[in-house]
């Protein structure tokens, strides 16, 4: 928002066009130069000249409140789709570049099951403990990040591609659900969103993984 303005205004007038601006126009800070202003001496031409005068000085009273109305007032509505959507995109690619501080800050206000095992039998004894509902990001995300960082080039370290991705909004909640495909694999994503101070926060995250028989 514009909260001042500065401009020099040729008066014959100079006491009453303050008081205007002043005590009307409500612009409480006028002639810092405590009445700098010179007044001329009247003559034949002093009623045409006040004419523009006041013209201009409404002019200036026009802009200066168009200037002052909030620019906000003139924004486009926001696409609360869109926006989860962005919010989303910047995840994924801070995970594809394992950026481990970005996907904590994330996830700070978010719960999350950590992802169980599907297909074959594990190699250690399962734990049941460790796939209990937790706040903040999975800790299985962040040993993943670490065995890229050591076993593959980049940033990036792959590329994750939404598909059949849907979105709803119910007013300041968002749900988001997709697939990531990967060869006989299939990656089950839903996330869950609010909407706090301004900003699309993740605040659940529920993943599953399905792998494929060969």
């Amino acid at each position: 928002m514009i909260t001042g303005g500065h401009s020099i205004i040729y008066s014959t007038d100079p006491e009453a066009d303050r008081a205007f601006l002043r005590d009307v126009v409500g612009l409480t800070h006028v002639d810092v130069g405590d009445g700098d202003a010179r007044r001329p001496a009247r003559d034949k031409g002093s009623v045409v000249m006040r004419r523009l005068e006041t013209q201009a000085l409404v002019a200036l009273v026009v802009v200066l409140c168009v200037g002052l109305w909030p620019l906000e007032s003139w924004a486009q509505p926001s696409d609360p789709v869109e926006e989860v959507e962005a919010v989303l995109t910047d995840f994924l690619r801070v995970f594809e570049n394992g950026e481990v501080d970005a996907m904590e800050a994330a996830f700070a206000d978010a719960t999350v099951f950590p992802r169980a095992i599907m297909g074959g039998e594990p190699a250690e004894p399962i734990r049941v403990a460790v796939y209990r509902r937790q706040r903040g990001l999975d800790p299985q995300m962040r040993e993943v990040v670490a065995e890229w960082r050591a076993s593959r080039p980049g940033p990036p370290y792959l590329v994750l591609e939404p598909r059949d991705l849907e979105i709803e909004v119910f007013g300041d909640a968002a749900l988001a659900t997709f697939h990531l495909v990967n060869g006989s694999s299939l990656s089950r994503r839903t996330f869950v969103l609010a909407l706090r101070d301004g900003d699309w926060r993740i605040v659940h995250l529920h993943a599953s993984n399905v792998i494929g028989s060969n």
